[in-house]
């Protein structure tokens, strides 16, 4: 197979899966730092995971040596939003340098905004069963934007939303853990979805409207 000379070679991340960190730097817990640990093989946790958080120099560096053109990670929600109505800068330091530095190293960021993630004062709400979200996630899509979209591209609204609609709210068996097989069609959630992207495609200036891909919008069935 020949693949055309502008393909993306790279990896993906999900933030609750490597950085850690998990209430250094004006963070708060999410819902899986929150998971029981009866719902976690070997009763684990991602408080640590791999320590990018603290390492992300040196992973770049390896993604650098690997000879990688891409990078997707995704924000997590709770670092950048600890709690209601409050943007946390360093948080979006965190990853406005992160994003420096694969540029510097030639590598392509992909930003996705939500990895399942969803910080624990959401989810008290009622989580993506409640229409308070959709405004909850705006906020939180806004301040992520207006800071990367200078430099960023390539934009991933939500990771597998019906993974983490069925996982976690209709069988049980991924964080927050509920088992409401009625009560969350998966419309809901892409409702909310159609609802916020076009809003968060307004937050980017008129010049990075312009750009090759200014925001993707991408889901996985």
């Amino acid at each position: 197979m020949k693949f055309p000379e502008n393909f993306l070679w790279g990896a993906a991340t999900a933030a609750a899966q490597i950085e850690g960190g998990y209430l250094e730097g004006g963070r708060t817990p999410s819902i899986w730092d929150n998971a029981p640990a009866t719902k976690i093989k070997n009763g684990e946790n991602c408080h640590v995971a791999c320590d990018f958080y603290h390492r992300w120099r040196e992973d770049v560096a390896f993604m650098k040596e690997m000879g990688l053109k891409s990078y997707r990670f995704s924000v997590s929600w709770p670092r950048v939003m600890p709690k209601e109505g409050k943007v946390n800068e360093e948080g979006l330091k965190f990853y406005s340098d992160l994003v420096d530095e694969l540029l510097k190293e030639g590598i392509e960021p992909l930003v996705t905004l939500y990895h399942w993630d969803m910080p624990a004062w959401v989810d008290a709400y009622g989580g993506w069963e409640d229409k308070r979200i959709t405004a909850f996630f705006l906020d939180y899509a806004k301040a992520v934007v207006e800071k990367l979209s200078d430099r960023v591209q390539y934009w991933i609204t939500f990771n597998e939303p019906s993974c983490f609609l069925m996982n976690g709210y209709m069988q049980g068996v991924h964080a927050p853990f509920k088992r409401h097989y009625l009560a969350l069609p998966k419309s809901v959630s892409l409702l909310r979805l159609g609802r916020s992207s076009p809003k968060t495609r307004a937050i980017l200036p008129p010049s990075k409207k312009r750009a090759k891909r200014p925001f993707l919008r991408a889901w996985a069935p």
